[in-house]
């Protein structure tokens, strides 16, 4: 968005600085969530009170409270047209805003960061119990092919190196009989990309065959990220999650066989009605289990619009932080121990940051931080590096080869 409003003639300014016009990309997953960008509107009032200002995103396909009262938008723009944001202002105060001066799809993003997002596909039909994702982005919905591989281009022609596949649904991604492997493979033709990341992909779409593609690839990340949610039987079935806890198990060991330095997240919620303390510990057991190295915990959150806000057995708030709590301190254990695996061993790193004594900072494929000591590191190379040691799970390097 902040790409096509340069493309159209704007100076985009950081967030409290005067403008005029403010966009508020919110989102609704959560009650917290939508507070969140109900506080961002207000900020916007206060240091821009003569902007325009624009609601767009989640909450925007979902009318509640960050659309009333004291921190009503100006303009509430839905998912369909958040893109085209520039000619919209136009169209409903052309003095006071210009007409767009190139062609909004043309538009890349400045070069500010290492890696890209690409946005494949959008929409969700799972229609999990928790979740408000499907009515604020509808059915799934995937961009073509060709059109992903042409904008992967422009920005590898603006110094992108690594870009990251991302969607609603991601392991959803089809176009005709073409599925995301398909899609992973084109990309990787592309000259100058040298690493794919990919975003979350569930359980029961794509999972095994990425995991076959990323097996042979010279530049798909070794990192996979499934959301696992519960690791109870009971908890599973009603959420509407479309596997079994040993079904996860087998497709997460399945990936690790085939790539013993997997990165491997997930996301947990916890606190879920009807959660009782053996179904929270089955969770518990699964996950100490599983080479997690990046583990996402939420309690779980009621979200009007949803079945979960209306079933019984609801969690109190303090056993769900005791919990989450729990989790959280044994996620920290467990990456800890996935760093220290990486001891003499090889790894790529993308520099996204050196600081004044030349240290450079960056990720693995494996998705996990590392520091780079040598000399003449420059912002987003890409180096082989030998892990000497792991401190607090950051990778520390020493030189090998470019």
């Amino acid at each position: 968005m902040a790409a096509r409003f340069s493309a159209a003639g704007y100076e985009v300014v950081p967030f409290g600085d005067a403008c005029d016009a403010v966009i508020v990309h919110g989102c609704a997953i959560t009650r917290n969530a939508e507070r969140d960008s109900r506080r961002a509107t207000r900020q916007a009032r206060r240091f821009a009170p003569g902007a325009v200002v624009v609601m767009t995103g989640c909450p925007a396909e979902i009318p509640g409270d960050a659309l009333r009262g004291d921190a009503a938008p100006d303009l509430i723009v839905g998912q369909a047209g958040k893109f085209t944001l520039p000619e919209l202002l136009h169209s409903i105060h052309p003095g006071r805003f210009p007409a767009p001066s190139a062609d909004p799809a043309a538009a890349t993003p400045r070069f500010e960061n290492t890696r890209a997002l690409v946005k494949v596909q959008d929409g969700c039909e799972f229609r999990c119990a928790y979740c408000i994702v499907p009515a604020a982005r509808g059915p799934s919905v995937s961009r073509p092919l060709e059109a992903i591989v042409d904008e992967t281009r422009r920005l590898a022609a603006c110094g992108f190196k690594e870009v990251v596949l991302t969607g609603a649904n991601l392991g959803c991604y089809r176009d005709g009989a073409r599925s995301l492997v398909d899609l992973v493979i084109a990309v990787e033709h592309v000259e100058g990309i040298a690493r794919i990341r990919l975003s979350s992909i569930e359980m029961t779409t794509a999972e095994r065959a990425i995991v076959d593609h990323m097996a042979v690839s010279d530049k798909l990340c070794r990192f996979l990220h499934v959301p696992l949610q519960s690791g109870d039987d009971g908890i599973l079935a009603a959420m509407g999650r479309r596997y079994t806890a040993d079904q996860y198990r087998r497709a997460a060991e399945y990936a690790v066989r085939r790539l013993p330095r997997l990165g491997l997240g997930t996301d947990i919620i916890v606190g879920f009605p009807g959660e009782d303390d053996d179904a929270f510990e089955n969770t518990r057991k699964l996950v100490e289990d599983l080479p997690f190295g990046n583990l996402h915990v939420f309690p779980y959150s009621r979200r009007p619009g949803t079945r979960a806000d209306a079933m019984p057995g609801q969690i109190p708030e303090p056993v769900k932080h005791r919990r989450v709590r729990s989790l959280l301190d044994l996620g920290t254990s467990k990456r800890s121990a996935f760093a220290d695996s990486f001891a003499g061993k090889e790894v790529d790193v993308l520099i996204e940051s050196v600081d004044t004594q030349g240290l450079g900072r960056g990720w693995t494929g494996e998705y996990l931080p590392a520091e780079v000591h040598g000399e003449n590191i420059e912002v987003n190379s890409v180096l082989r590096r030998t892990v000497s040691q792991a401190k607090h799970g950051v990778l520390v390097c020493s030189v090998t080869r470019t």
